[in-house]
Parts: structure tokens; sequence; C-alpha cells
């Protein structure tokens, strides 16, 4: 059993929304969204390379001022719920950059409709930085790590190895 299978299968215990094994889009509308904290993340590659939708992308050149290599962010509207970008932040990087955000208070912080279905037309990720990271309004509302405090040592062997 590697890393991910370990973070699948303790999410899946904690009733997380099912995980696609397939790439696909989302089907029904989540009850929390990601964002990453801009502030915090050292874009390591982690979370997009484990995102079951590969909604998170590095934000577009100069987005966070003062930061040459610019931190990744997740297209919000395409995001399932499925707190992989959590955990494999939390776990497999000690980064804890990445928060998920009850879908009611994004659409009312936003101003935004989030629904069953990924936007028509791509829309590209942006930081907001001033809700969602630290410092931001909104940070203090975001769920971390669901499983950390649960994992035993062998797992806690296997998420080492992981990190290298």
């Amino acid at each position: 059993m590697d890393a991910i299978d370990i973070i699948r299968r303790r999410l899946k215990e904690d009733r997380v929304p099912d995980v696609p094994d397939e790439i696909t889009e989302k089907k029904k509308r989540p009850r929390e969204v990601a964002f990453m904290d801009v502030n915090l993340c050292f874009p390591c590659g982690k979370c997009p390379e484990f995102c079951p939708v590969q909604c998170i992308e590095h934000l577009a050149a100069g987005a966070v001022s003062g930061r040459g290599v610019q931190p990744v962010q997740d297209r919000f509207q395409e995001c399932i719920g499925c707190y992989i970008c959590v955990e494999v932040c939390a776990l497999l990087t000690d980064y804890d950059a990445v928060r998920m955000y009850d879908v009611n208070l994004v659409e009312q912080v936003l101003g935004v409709t989030i629904d069953d279905r990924k936007p028509a037309e791509y829309v590209p990720a942006e930081p907001y930085e001033e809700y969602f990271s630290e410092g931001g309004g909104y940070r203090h509302m975001g769920n971390g790590s669901r499983i950390r405090e649960k994992m035993n040592a062998e797992e806690w062997a296997v998420i080492k190895r992981a990190k290298g």
C-alpha cells in the first residue's frame, strides 16, 4: 500500500465524497471546495499530481507579487470536495497550505454560484489571497486535515517513506 492509497482509504472511512478512480468531471455539487493559501504554498506539484479531476494549476505569472515560481490554486468551480489535496499537502509536504471551505460561504464571499457541473468555459485559477490565505478574512473558517490524528504508526511509516 502506498501513501495515496492510505489517504484514500482514510478519507473513505471519514465519509468524504467518493473519489473517482479515473480522471473525470464533477457530477454533483460538493459541500466544500478547496483553496490553497498562496502565502504558504511552496509549489511542489504534489496536489496537482493527485487531484482526481485535474483542477489545480499554477497561477499565472505575476499573480502573486514577489514570487518567481507562482503557487498553485484550484479552479474551485471544478472541485469535487474530495479532500485529497488537503491531505497530500498536510501529510506528504508538511506545508498544510490547503483548506476546504463550505460552498455556501464561498458563494457568498465571491458572489458566485457553484453547481453540479464545471463551467462550460475554462476559468483560470486566481490567488484569492485576501480571502483564503493567512491574514485573509476567511482562512480561519477552512477545514484542514481530517485524517492526520487518526493515522497509525504503520501508516506514518509509509507516509515518511513517500516524503523521501
